[in-house]
This record gives structure tokens, C-alpha cells and sequence, in this order.
């Protein structure tokens, strides 16, 4: 017997052109680059371990867990980055890893206690109750680290939990902080190659972040954001601001416009672009009306490659498109918001 239904037609062509974009195959950010995650128990890993590994899977690492215990120096060789996680014994790490304040990888730390250990700061870090609010403090929004997020009161996890927080001296880039304790407590911050910490020079850029122990296990989008914008910052993905220089690449004598990545996205993704000469750009953003949403640069650029980072945490779900205008020169693209 056959059973009619009644279509919705916003609903089908939602839903086809959804079917469409993930047809499409999705460029790695990081194909095949190994990450090393320094956990309490490789066997055994927490569930925020868990879900931070998943979270490096879908940007192409090969993540490999390591124990504390068995964890040395040799273990980082061929190795594209390092993670720490606050499950471990700070003193079984450093005694096992005598030199990782000179490893010339990046390293994400988030074991509070291993800040004096990288050179951070004189002393051991902490962790603080997020209480009620479970909330940081973004205060530098114009560094990639605040992954496109404004200034301001962030909520980074559901439900109640403590966060891991340092006091790094030198030349750090301080992102977020303790609202209750912000000149104390600084829980999001990075060090870039080269610059002055308390103890040397960082051999390879270094971020502390607020994770702890179990963060990840009830993280918000804004949360994940963070840690998004820390592994491609740490991963020299993202160089710098992107509307004020270029990303350090070759003079290009192309203009054109990439596909964002990663697409479908959740909250955040990125959208790279190059222009052959100096010249009035603009990026801007779409709904499928044709209403304007989002302006992402609008100046003078150098002639270069450029990655904007795009935040999508105030608009629906849906499809949106991002058009470069250059000159005579326009390309518009589409992409695909899941909330």
C-alpha cells in the first residue's frame, strides 16, 4: 500500500543542499601530522580526553596517547605537536621530560603545575572554582587565540567545573583570565617562537589553557572554539590578525577566494584568500535572502594570502555565502552552518 506524505519544500531543499555539501570532500587542515597527548592513563584515557582526541582527528592528526609513565624526550620525535593533559603527575612528567622546556615543537599545556617547568613563571600555576557562572573572561579578542570571539564574559562548559589558570611573565600574550582574579589568574594565554618567558626563549610557540581535568567533557561551543583557535595558532595555521597583515606567504599573482574549512561547521571556521596587488578588499557575509550579516574586512590589503577566521555563534543554522570583492573582481562561495 502506498503512503502519501505531504513534503515540506524549504524542508527538502534544505536538506538537499545539506546532502550536497557533504558529498563534498573536505581539505585536512593537518593531513597525517602526529600529535603526541601526554595523558594519566593511555589505556584507560578520561572522556575530555577522549573527546579533545576526537576534536584533533577531525582536523586530520594522528593522535597518539602516551602514559605519563612512559612518556620521555624520545617521545616527541616526529612528532608535530604536543598536549598535555591535567590528568598527569606534574612531577612524573618533568622528571621523565628533562628537556621539554627546550622541545622545538608546539606544546598546549593545560596541567597548571608544569607551568613553572616550561619556563612560564617562577613558581606553580592553579585552578580555580568556575562556580556558578562556569565562565572566563576574554580579554584580547584581536589575537587569533580568542578563536573570533569578543571581549567579554565567555561560558565554557556546562555545568560546573575548575579550570586550570597561570601567571606567565615575559612576552605573553594574555587572552583570557579569572574575571573575580584577572591580574592573578590568567587562564588562556601563548607564547610565540622567540618570545621572552620567565625562564628563556619559547623554541616553538606555547599555549596554556584553562581545560584541567575534565573541561572537555561538558564544553560549550565557545569552549571548543578556544581550543580550535590554540591548536591552529600553536600550529602556525593562522599567523596573525588577518585584516591588518598577510600570512607570511609568497607574493601571489592570483586573486581568489578558497572554501572555508572546515565546511559544514559548528560555530567556527576559517576562509583564506589571496589578491595579486594592494587594493581595497572586502569580505562579507550572507544569508540566502541576500541580507548582510557579517562584514569581515573591509580595507586596504597588501598583496598576499590571507586566513579570516569567521564566528557564527549569534546567527541560525543554515546555508550563508561569503563573497571577496576586490576591485572589478567579486567571487562569492557557500557555506554550511550546523548548530
Amino acid at each position: 500500500m502506498k503512503v502519501l506524505r505531504r513534503f515540506n519544500w524549504m524542508s527538502l531543499i534544505a536538506f538537499t543542499l545539506l546532502a550536497l555539501f557533504l558529498s563534498k570532500p573536505v581539505s585536512a587542515q593537518f593531513p597525517d601530522s602526529l600529535a603526541l597527548f601526554v595523558v594519566a592513563n593511555d589505556v584507560s584515557p578520561t572522556a575530555a580526553e577522549q573527546a579533545i582526541a576526537a576534536r584533533l582527528d577531525n582536523m586530520s592528526f594522528i593522535v597518539e596517547y602516551v602514559s605519563q609513565d612512559n612518556v620521555t624526550d624520545a617521545s616527541t620525535d616526529g612528532m608535530s605537536l604536543v598536549l598535555i593533559s591535567a590528568t598527569v603527575s606534574s612531577g612524573t612528567v618533568a622528571g621523565n621530560m628533562p628537556g621539554l622546556k627546550d622541545l622545538a615543537i608546539p606544546v598546549i599545556n593545560w596541567e597548571p603545575f608544569l607551568y613553572d617547568h616550561l619556563g612560564f613563571q617562577a613558581a606553580d600555576g592553579g585552578e580555580f572554582p568556575i562556580s556558578d557562572t562556569t565562565a572566563i573572561e576574554i580579554v584580547n579578542d584581536t589575537h587569533p587565540l580568542a578563536g573570533g570571539l569578543p571581549a567579554g564574559i565567555v561560558i565554557i562548559s556546562d555545568v560546573q567545573k575548575s579550570a586550570s589558570y597561570g601567571t606567565p611573565q615575559g612576552d605573553v600574550a594574555v587572552i583570557a583570565v579569572n574575571s573575580a582574579l584577572p591580574d592573578s589568574q590568567v587562564v588562556l594565554f601563548g607564547y610565540d617562537k622567540g618570545a621572552e618567558m620567565f625562564a628563556g626563549t619559547a623554541p616553538a610557540r606555547r599555549v596554556g589553557t584553562f581545560l584541567l581535568n575534565d573541561v572537555a567533557d561538558a564544553m560549550t561551543d565557545d569552549g571548543w572554539a578556544l581550543f580550535d583557535a590554540s591548536v591552529l595558532w600553536a600550529m602556525s595555521y593562522q599567523e596573525e590578525p588577518p585584516d591588518k597583515i598577510k600570512m607570511g606567504q609568497p607574493i601571489t599573482s592570483k586573486f581568489s577566494l578558497q572554501n572555508n574549512y572546515p565546511n559544514p561547521f559548528n560555530q567556527s571556521t576559517v576562509i583564506t584568500y589571496s589578491i595579486p596587488v594592494q587594493t581595497a578588499v572586502k569580505l562579507t557575509i550572507y544569508d540566502l535572502q541576500g541580507k548582510q550579516v557579517a562584514t569581515l574586512v573591509d580595507n586596504f590589503q597588501e598583496s598576499g594570502i590571507y586566513s579570516v577566521p569567521f564566528n557564527a555563534h549569534s546567527l541560525s543554522s543554515g546555508v550563508y555565502l561569503y563573497r571577496l570583492d576586490s576591485g572589478s573582481e567579486a567571487i562569492t562561495k557557500k557555506m554550511m552552518f550546523l548548530k
